[in-house]
């Protein structure tokens, strides 16, 4: 299985919000295509989706 190494940072951003970057690292392109076939992408979609109603609750 792939392995991902990612990075999360959370910087205030103006008029009180906060800014999150996400950076992923993979060991070659091989590994990094394998994960986008697998769905890497549409999870992290759905999942930063939820973001802002996590933290309202």
């Amino acid at each position: 299985m792939p392995t991902v190494r990612a990075r999360v940072e959370l910087q205030e951003y103006g008029g009180g919000g906060t800014r999150m970057t996400v950076t992923s690292r993979f060991a070659n392109v091989e590994q990094m295509e394998q994960l986008i076939e697998m769905g890497m992408v549409e999870g992290l979609t759905l999942a930063m989706g939820q973001i802002d109603e996590i933290l309202a609750a």
